[in-house]
């Protein structure tokens, strides 16, 4: 049975659908060739990831799998055909789901998740933001991996602990993903000690990122590299690592791409003292020769 990742967040504009994509094709470009992956969108419209994936609204989305009923074993073997996909990425979107469909066939959508996971290798849930879904509870309550983001700022931090927040089950393994802005409070490392959060992660301001997500040529930022990256790479690697899923050729490469992850981020903070508190974004110059010979 495939696995369940779960991307979800308190914040509307916390950067899901990004991340998303950008695991996804990570997660593609780490695995084998025959590692089938979906990414659901549970947003109820048109959201970023139809353009990212160069799918049309009128696409094959969950509604139809649901009124098809391709859970029913008959159905269940053309699944592979009748779901679009993109480089070797499933996807499936919620454009024309409403609420008050998803409640009166509520039982549908979980024999549906139960089939997709017997489908793919690993499904990615882009969730909707907030508590108020019940197909993004549900999914969450079913996930191997819950990556939970937030903005770096003291308001979005502080729906960490609300009751009213996104309920997380405390058997389901959790890691957390800041978007990090220049040097502002707080550090992470002062969330990481106030929030008691056990795995966290940055995903940090990229001028890059904004400029191609400007012009609608984001789908191009995996080719780049940029700190960014390098952030989506690790994360995608212990995603990987922590459901078993993670090749036995890149098993050995693991401990130098920490090595080099580590290091980056070593170097990129004594750039930012060498320009008295400046942070840069790119830092080749201060790489050695080693590093990129691993890298």
């Amino acid at each position: 049975m495939g696995k369940i990742l779960a991307i979800c967040s308190d914040d509307k504009k916390s950067g899901k659908s990004i991340v998303s994509y950008l695991i996804a094709n990570k997660i593609k470009e780490i695995a084998q060739n025959n590692f089938k992956i979906l990414v659901c969108c549970l947003n109820l419209n048109y959201s970023a990831l139809y353009e990212l994936f160069g799918m049309e609204f009128s696409a094959v989305g969950l509604e139809e799998l649901v009124n098809h009923k391709v859970f029913e074993e008959d159905n269940s073997k053309i699944i592979f055909s009748i779901i679009p996909q993109s480089n070797g990425i499933y996807f499936l979107g919620s454009y024309r789901t409403t609420n008050s469909y998803i409640k009166k066939n509520t039982e549908e959508y979980k024999k549906l998740f139960k089939c997709l996971q017997n489908s793919f290798d690993i499904i990615i849930f882009d969730t909707v933001s907030g508590s108020g879904s019940n197909l993004t509870n549900f999914v969450i309550q079913r996930a191997d991996i819950i990556v939970r983001l937030f903005v770096q700022d003291n308001e979005s931090m502080k729906k960490l602990n609300r009751k009213d927040g996104i309920k997380l089950s405390h058997d389901r393994k959790t890691i957390y993903i800041v978007s990090k802005y220049r040097n502002i409070y707080p550090r992470v490392s002062d969330i990481k000690r106030r929030y008691s959060l056990k795995k966290i992660f940055t995903f940090e301001y990229c001028d890059k990122l904004q400029e191609m997500k400007n012009r609608n040529s984001l789908y191009l930022y995996p080719q780049h590299e940029t700190s960014c990256n390098d952030s989506i790479n690790c994360i995608s690697r212990y995603i990987l690592e922590s459901l078993n899923l993670l090749p036995q050729d890149e098993i050995v490469k693991d401990s130098s791409v920490r090595y080099i992850c580590d290091l980056k981020h070593t170097l990129k903070k004594l750039k930012q003292i060498w320009y008295g508190g400046k942070e840069h974004e790119d830092i080749a110059e201060f790489v050695p020769k080693r590093a990129d010979g691993l890298y």
